[in-house]
């Protein structure tokens, strides 16, 4: 087969999936009889034999039904300069009603330029397509792959692409001085998760220089209200790591745009590589990708943890309703809380000394005060000092 191809599958569950003849586009042998999925090369020209997938990079396909007919799912991908196929370099548009045959968007690039490796999402909440492009900054002295954020109404009409985030000198501490070792962004997919947008950062630590092409990948986490101001989280530690040496997920691990919550469960799946970024693609090495799947339990992507001799941690309480709900694992230790007024004061008879102590592992768990008091009506916002000792803390809501 001439380059990588998109292959489509699908599944009932999220883990058994089936692999269906599409009967679409030709293999290196001249077949239909597989599953490979339509690039632009043939939305355009209707030629249906293996292309370069440099033609239809980093498919980011959206389920867009407000669109109406036609455009249920939205497909943003990057396209190199081809004629007479895509004319310049840049992020290409194309709609569908089934998710697998497809009508082309507008003849050049929605985004124009930028890197081949570019993330999409639809945000129902806000009504906004978001995105993330790859380019090249000079940072500190070295050129750098960097994530710029972009937004759009309609997924035609795109924002100038700004830094979303820089590496900074804590991204470069690994590098113990080495002038050849640095950080680099190489991608940051995008995904809506309840009140907030997750950027899942793909941290690329290069190891040779103005080469820039030996390194590994792995995932951190990032969150933004907005989608312009974007917050590191979880301590910069790896949320989907890489895995022991010589095992299939070793080198890269790269996640997609999508966070699956189901039931109790959060699942995201990733490709992962055996090897480096540059062993990967060195001709005639024999390479080994797969994709694979981590989970979480409900909200438990990050969380806050207070040491046997405790910590106190102030929060601002999101949401509306009588009760205040807490994830936390505190079958060790115990958490109680006081809740509060902006800048400190006490809402009285939420006082740290009169609440039921959390002292479980729970996803869900209703705080409780002695005298059970109620919120006062309409004089929100309210703030909670948690006290947290040998236990952690993952997400906190009114309801």
């Amino acid at each position: 087969m001439k380059g990588l191809q998109n292959l489509y599958a699908d599944s009932q569950d999220g883990i058994h999936w089936n692999r269906h003849v599409l009967k679409q586009f030709q293999d290196s042998k001249g077949s239909l009889e597989n599953n490979i999925y339509p690039a632009r090369h043939a939305v355009r020209s209707g030629f249906t034999g293996p292309a370069n997938r440099k033609l239809d990079h980093n498919q980011s396909v959206l389920s867009t039904p407000h669109l109406g007919a036609g455009r249920r799912y939205t497909m943003l991908s990057f396209g190199g300069g081809h004629l007479p196929i895509v004319p310049y370099d840049g992020t290409g548009l194309a709609f569908s009603e089934d998710g697998l045959h497809w009508t082309d968007g507008p003849d050049e690039p929605v985004i124009p330029g930028f890197g081949d490796v570019a993330w999409f999402t639809y945000d129902d909440l806000s009504d906004k397509f978001r995105g993330i492009v790859k380019t090249y900054l000079s940072v500190r002295g070295h050129a750098r792959r960097s994530v710029m954020y972009t937004e759009s109404d309609d997924a035609i009409d795109w924002t100038l692409p700004r830094p979303a985030v820089l590496p900074d000198e804590q991204d470069d501490q690994w590098a113990e001085g080495n002038k050849d070792h640095f950080t680099q962004f190489y991608g940051m997919p995008l995904v809506r998760y309840e009140s907030r947008i997750f950027g899942l950062l793909q941290v690329f630590k290069c190891i040779d220089g103005a080469k820039s092409r030996e390194g590994y990948i792995d995932v951190q986490l990032v969150s933004s209200r907005d989608g312009q101001r974007w917050h590191r989280v979880g301590d910069r530690r790896p949320i989907v790591e890489r895995g022991e040496p010589g095992t299939w997920d070793w080198g890269i691990v790269q996640t997609g745009n999508s966070l699956v919550v189901d039931g109790d469960v959060v699942r995201v799946y990733y490709t992962g590589s055996r090897q480096s970024h540059a062993d990967k693609g060195k001709k005639g090495n024999q390479t080994w990708q797969a994709i694979g799947m981590a989970t979480w339990p409900r909200d438990r992507i990050v969380g806050l943890r207070g040491d046997a001799e405790g910590g106190e941690l102030v929060v601002k309480l999101e949401g509306s309703g009588k009760d205040i709900h807490v994830n936390a694992n505190a079958n060790r230790g115990s958490v109680v809380a006081e809740v509060q007024r902006p800048g400190g004061e006490l809402v009285e008879g939420f006082e740290h000394a009169s609440c039921q102590p959390l002292e479980e592992d729970t996803l869900d768990h209703v705080l409780r005060w002695r005298d059970d008091p109620t919120l006062p009506a309409g004089e929100g916002p309210f703030q909670m000092a948690l006290r947290i000792a040998d236990s952690e803390i993952f997400s906190l809501w009114l309801e």
